[in-house]
């Protein structure tokens, strides 16, 4: 493509044009190549016009910038750089119209529910794509880097994917993607919105705006595409006044268009009954916990919306074995669980201890530089609904960890609780305190390989830690 292609019809400024011919659209200095065009954008942190003389280093053939900078290279000057990369990016590599496209959005649940509402689509003709917070699936598979990513690697990626022949996509959209615009220009056939409670009020400041945040999925279907929404929820009023070209509900509750019940739940998975038009499909889960019956829902539904055989819909289901970091068993009765919230926390506890007759041991702390609010409730909801709980470290960032230890326990009850700031000896002495017919649940990170300390990600698994901690018999 010439740039002149590329900036046709957008508002700017253009200083040493010269039409040449580009091979690809950067906003990361790190990853210009010849011939790329460099988007320089305002970061948190980082402002991208500050890597001008990197990016002319690494053979740059252009420049987009938000003001004039010194620079010898074609520059063109918009007003917003943010928004303008997703045009940009759009007109380079296209919207993938053909390519079936489903977004999952939500406090909870969006990648349990991803990952089964992938297998569904994998029990049909198509050859689906994840888009996620544990891993991206294309024609090969890669760890994630964010849960949605910008704009411009979103579609870098479904080219990847449509070139290795996938067809179709599920994918996680988080809060700070829908408010920040990374998949604005995406048309969902299928948006789902799992769950509601409090979580980013470091980002989004009130639970009114990040409920605005996460609605806003449902402008981006397509002209007949379909939302679904979770019934048993308060944003149901909210849905229902958008004038949706295509709405279903799932919950437990009546009037659900999608309606299930759990019929038996155990270590071994459950059993759930599920009426859809009068008719009624049993569906047989290994996931555990009663949590789960609402991702199995949000995915039904959306097999539903996709208008799949419900007979490939249960099938795909049921072949989700696990999610990892999901209410994952690493060993005998102690589990791995991505619940960073607090009503993700209670779910778990209250989940569990329908399993144990014992006691329930959970380990979790809270990150930094994230929404402080939660972490006293989160404090109080573990000494209330577990038996014993281990407060600890959890990817600390820029704040002291005694700190963010003292907020949880502002919110804490009784004396059930012990404090263990290194990560590692606190996973250790949970695993060692327990007794025979104890559970225990590592909480915070699930699947997540590292711990992050100011700027630098140190290599951490909570589940090789518990591994290990269990073959040496803590």
């Amino acid at each position: 493509m010439r740039l002149s292609e590329l900036i046709s019809g957008i508002p700017m400024r253009a200083y040493n044009m010269e039409d040449i011919e580009i091979n690809s659209i950067e906003f990361d200095s790190r990853k210009i190549e010849p011939g790329s065009v460099y988007v320089a954008v305002k970061g948190a942190r980082y402002d991208g016009h500050d890597f001008i003389r990197d990016v002319e280093k690494a053979r740059a053939v252009a420049v987009i910038t938000e003001r004039r900078v010194p620079t010898d290279l074609p520059q063109i000057v918009v007003s917003n750089t943010r928004e303008i990369i997703g045009k940009l990016a759009l007109r380079f590599y296209g919207d993938f119209a053909e390519m079936t496209k489903v977004g999952v959005t939500g406090t909870n649940g969006k990648t349990t529910t991803t990952f089964l509402i992938h297998s569904i689509l994998a029990q049909t003709d198509a050859t689906p794509g994840l888009i996620g917070t544990v891993c991206y699936l294309g024609a090969k598979k890669s760890k994630a880097t964010r849960t949605t990513p910008e704009i411009l690697d979103i579609l870098k990626m479904l080219r990847e994917f449509s070139n290795g022949g996938i067809d179709s996509l599920v994918m996680e959209v988080s809060s700070h993607a829908l408010k920040l615009g990374r998949v604005e220009g995406i048309k969902f056939d299928t948006a789902v919105f799992t769950n509601l409670s409090q979580d980013h009020l470091d980002f989004h400041m009130t639970m009114d705006d990040y409920r605005k945040s996460k609605l806003h999925i449902f402008s981006l279907l397509k002209q007949d595409g379909c939302a679904a929404y979770n019934n048993d929820e308060d944003i149901r009023n909210s849905v229902m006044s958008m004038a949706l070209p295509r709405v279903l509900s799932f919950g437990q509750s009546m009037g659900s268009d999608v309606l299930g019940r759990i019929v038996e739940q155990s270590l071994d998975g459950l059993r759930i009954e599920i009426c859809y038009k009068e008719k009624m499909y049993e569906v047989k889960s290994p996931l555990i916990g009663a949590f789960n019956l609402y991702n199995i829902l949000a995915a039904f539904t959306a097999g539903v919306a996709l208008r799949i055989e419900p007979r490939n819909i249960v099938e795909g289901i049921e072949k989700v074995k696990s999610v990892s970091g999901r209410m994952e068993r690493i060993v005998d009765s102690i589990f791995l669980d991505y619940a960073h919230t607090p009503a993700a926390i209670e779910n778990i506890l209250r989940s569990s201890r329908k399993y144990t007759t014992g006691r329930l041991i959970i380990v979790f702390g809270c990150g930094g530089d994230r929404d402080r609010d939660k972490r006293p409730r989160m404090g109080s909801i573990a000494t209330k609904l577990a038996d014993l709980t281990v407060i600890t470290t959890d990817n600390p960032r820029h704040e002291r960890p005694s700190k963010i230890i003292g907020d949880i326990l502002q919110g804490v009850t009784g004396d059930n609780y012990k404090v263990i700031e290194d990560r590692m000896a606190a996973i250790e002495y949970a695993v060692g305190s327990r007794q025979k017919d104890d559970m225990v649940i590592v909480a915070g990170k699930g699947h997540e390989e590292y711990q992050v300390f100011n700027d630098e990600r140190i290599d951490f698994s909570d589940a090789e830690v518990i591994k290990r901690c269990f073959e040496n018999s803590c």
